[in-house]
């Protein structure tokens, strides 16, 4: 009996952090799309960083990724040979239960 029990709770909390853990990795799969596609646009290859995070921004409300401030996540700069060099790094904080929070952080780079 006390097994069932065990077994039902650890099934379950594996099941609550699942269920919080995919929502933060499919929109961290959303967020390296938009800037792989940012990347090789061709169009933004010589614009200004400005433009670039203007249409970052765009991306990013297209996917309901308001919660992320591109300013705050991606920084754009220019390589040696000026092709577009993205850095994404952000964490991402869900509530587990009552006073536990998962803390999920990603930290990638783009370029063409």
């Amino acid at each position: 009996m006390i097994k069932w029990v065990i077994g039902i709770v650890v099934i379950g909390f594996v099941g609550i952090t699942g269920f919080q853990l995919v929502p933060v990795y499919i929109n961290n799969h959303a967020v390296n799309k938009i800037a792989r596609q940012v990347v090789s646009d061709t169009e933004l290859k010589n614009r200004p960083k400005r433009e670039v995070l203007g249409k970052i921004q765009k991306q990013f409300s297209d996917n309901k990724l308001s919660h992320l401030d591109p300013k705050e996540v991606v920084s754009v700069a220019r390589d040696s040979n000026g092709e577009l060099v993205l850095d994404v790094k952000y964490e991402e904080r869900r509530k587990l239960m009552y006073n536990l929070e998962i803390v999920a952080g990603f930290d990638e780079q783009f370029t063409n």
